[in-house]
């Protein structure tokens, strides 16, 4: 396996690892259930989230200002909101969830965006998966 694949199939396994988790969060946010029940799954979805955060980043650093990147930062700063207004942790949640979903299945011409550059930037180092 070469390292274009190693690198595709690592952000592939981190990716179905995070989405496991942010569904054990949601669902123990959404139904309130007791804080112990879901920590567990809150720690995957920030470690997964890091580790692909930091192979993008790694990768092509011009992802920090794409509105891909710009998107997870948003969602961090949605996070911690969370963690200071905790009545407003459902709203904020499916806030994170809907934002996730549309950037995910944007066209490139929105994802690929820098908001630094002003234009579509597409770089031949982007780990695909």
């Amino acid at each position: 396996m070469n390292r274009e694949s190693t690198k595709r199939w690592t952000k592939i396994s981190l990716r179905t690892l995070h989405l496991l988790s942010v569904a054990g969060v949601g669902g123990g946010i959404l139904f309130g259930l007791e804080k112990s029940l879901w920590l567990n799954y809150w720690w995957l979805a920030m470690g997964t989230g890091i580790l692909m955060m930091l192979i993008d980043v790694i990768s092509n650093p011009v992802w920090l200002v794409q509105i891909r990147g710009v998107t997870v930062f948003v969602k961090l700063a949605l996070l911690v909101m969370m963690v200071m207004f905790p009545a407003w942790d459902s709203t904020l949640l499916v806030m994170i969830i809907i934002m996730s979903s549309v950037i995910s299945h944007a066209p490139g011409k929105l994802r690929y965006y820098s908001v630094y550059h002003r234009k579509v930037i597409i770089s031949n180092y982007d780990t695909k998966g």
